[in-house]
């Protein structure tokens, strides 16, 4: 549980205000998380790029989202539709705030903000997986 918010109701009316803190709180969790993988003008990984390459470099970044929410998913226990949901608020306001911030050349930051989330939920997603198969082992065979 993180900040004493529990975000752990799966079944919860998607208009309660449980539902909408979760959602908040993911929505916050998925801004930090794009920010610090992939800080606009900061991109620290163009050094890593250098020494490994692109492609290596972008499996390091998706591999880290998708750890970030697989650690966010086991020590919430966040709904994935919650997470979801917030991380879709943190991509749109992300975007118009790059958009009035940076004013890029192209739309590669919409491409690479979209994986990082896509990532994110996946590993929520995850980690909700393993909660459930902990939870209800398979019987005897």
């Amino acid at each position: 549980m993180s900040a004493g918010v529990d975000i752990t109701d799966v079944n919860a009316d998607t208009r309660s205000p449980r539902t909408a803190r979760a959602v908040g709180v993911s929505a916050a969790f998925a801004a930090v998380a794009g920010f610090v993988l992939w800080p606009p003008r900061a991109v620290y990984w163009t050094a890593a790029a250098a020494a490994v390459g692109t492609v290596a470099t972008l499996a390091l970044v998706a591999l880290a989202a998708l750890a970030l929410g697989a650690a966010f998913g086991s020590a919430t226990g966040v709904d994935g539709r919650a997470f979801a949901a917030g991380t879709a608020v943190a991509y749109v306001a992300g975007m118009a705030a790059i958009e009035v911030v940076v004013s890029p050349d192209g739309p590669a930051h919409l491409v690479l903000y979209g994986g990082i989330a896509a990532c994110l939920v996946a590993g929520v997603g995850a980690a909700r997986v393993r909660s459930l198969i902990s939870v209800r082992p398979l019987g005897r065979v």
